[in-house]
């Protein structure tokens, strides 16, 4: 009898203990769950923070680009060296990528064929990477091209083109280099033309996967760039 007794009262004992236990596991679980769902508020609302910080900064770019403007566009009416040093001023924007611009070039559109997706074993039926992308820009500005975007994301003398995972980035933006792809130039349309057809020019690498279409127009729209561009280290010489 004294044995069934203690038998009973371990059973009851050990219970109460795997009771305690999952209360005490469910409570730890609750707690775990709302500390990771705060973070990710936190994290949600530090993103939209920082979108709209950018938007000001950019809204406030644009608003002294245009004040500027007009500062010059009335110092140039005062006289032929202001009009002149307003033109270099313009030159240089265009060239950093600084002002939407307009003018005769070129449009390829690489679009991928429907192949490259069946075996993933075929390395002949491989997706484009960085090196296609700046194979045709090379060629693009070794024809003297004045501005360049890639999926309207204008190239600057600072914008990088890079692999990263699933993206190619120019700049600071990601292209989707399973979609279509296309890369406006500005400049001589008769040059580009020569570029595009020359052996190795868009025929290059991963670039026999793609469908091409060329287009010679006579106004090529390549908006300025929404980088911002800085000098930490380079200084002129004197």
């Amino acid at each position: 009898m004294k044995k069934i007794t203690s038998q009973i009262f371990v059973a009851v004992v050990c219970a109460l203990l795997g009771f305690l236990l999952a209360h005490q596991f469910k409570l730890l679980n609750e707690k775990n769950k709302a500390n990771l769902s705060s973070q990710n508020l936190d994290i949600a609302a530090e993103v939209e923070s920082l979108k709209r910080e950018k938007e000001e900064l950019v809204n406030a770019n644009n608003s002294l680009s245009e004040e500027l403007k007009k500062l010059e566009e009335t110092a140039a009416a005062e006289g032929e060296v202001e009009a002149e040093i307003k033109k270099q001023l313009d030159n240089a924007r265009m060239n950093l990528g600084l002002l939407d611009v307009k003018g005769p070039g070129v449009i390829i559109t690489l679009t991928p064929k429907t192949n490259i997706f069946g075996s993933n074993n075929d390395t002949t039926n491989r997706i484009i990477t960085e090196d296609e992308i700046v194979h045709i820009v090379n060629f693009l500005r070794f024809q003297k091209a004045e501005a360049i975007s890639v999926n309207d994301v204008r190239v600057t003398p600072q914008s990088g083109i890079k692999n990263s995972g699933s993206w190619i980035w120019v700049g600071t933006k990601q292209i989707d280099y399973t979609e279509k792809v296309v890369i406006k130039a500005i400049g001589d349309k008769q040059a580009f033309n020569f570029a595009v057809n020359f052996p190795g020019g868009l025929d290059y690498g991963a670039l026999m996967n793609y469908d091409h279409k060329v287009e010679l127009v006579d106004e090529v729209i390549i908006n300025k760039t929404t980088q911002t561009l800085k000098n930490e280290y380079v200084i002129p010489v004197n």
